[in-house]
């Protein structure tokens, strides 16, 4: 599967799922509205797939692999409890985590004993989800975090190669990786804590009753 590929499945799903209402709760949850998020997936969407890049010799810039991502964290950030804004150095620990093992793997491909966009998606969330419980600060993290640490790398192989791609495609499957794997973890947890709440109504009520 071409680089790239991923990343526009994932927008597809995601564009179908906010515009038939099934994330509602999540969106929520976050403060969000329906109608500024599917602007922002469609944005994406339609980046990924026309691959609008600028150019700054000798380095190439894609806007959505990184500029757009940047943008809707700013978004998030403004929606932010005053006490949740200090998640951005939360980001920053992620990102340099994700570097690092980018940079693992590039020195000793030994160590790669899966895909990379199965194990850094994996790694962010987990780091992310240590860190934060609330909906909107982990997705703020992810769209901060990701982009901020392929800059890391881009920058490191910049010195090896002579060129430098902010954004690219293997990126955005990265990205968009980890924003389904969080989507699928914030869904079940969602679900877990409706669970959790309905038996303790029920079993209030119970005891109130038997009072």
């Amino acid at each position: 599967m071409n680089d790239g590929t991923i990343a526009l499945l994932i927008q597809w799903s995601l564009l179908c799922l906010v515009w038939m209402g099934s994330m509602d709760a999540q969106l929520q949850e976050m403060g969000l509205r329906r109608k500024p998020v599917l602007a922002f997936i469609c944005a994406f969407l339609l980046s990924t797939f026309v691959s609008w890049k600028l150019y700054f010799a000798p380095v190439e810039v894609s806007l959505s692999g990184m500029l757009l991502p940047f943008i809707a964290s700013v978004c998030l950030y403004a929606r932010l409890p005053v006490l949740c804004r200090l998640y951005l150095v939360g980001a920053c620990a992620t990102a340099i985590l994700l570097f690092w093992l980018r940079w693992l793997f590039f020195i000793d491909p030994v160590l790669l004993f899966w895909d990379e966009r199965v194990i850094l998606p994996t790694a962010a969330i987990l780091s992310i989800f240590v860190m934060s419980r609330h909906g909107g600060a982990q997705l703020f993290q992810v769209m901060v975090s990701l982009p901020l640490a392929d800059l890391l790398y881009s920058l490191f192989m910049w010195k090896l190669s002579g060129t430098c791609r902010l954004g690219d495609d293997f990126s955005q499957d990265l990205l968009w990786s980890t924003v389904s794997l969080w989507t699928v973890a914030s869904i079940v947890r969602l679900a877990v804590i409706r669970i959790t709440k309905g038996r303790k109504t029920e079993s209030a009520s119970s005891n109130q009753k038997r009072g």
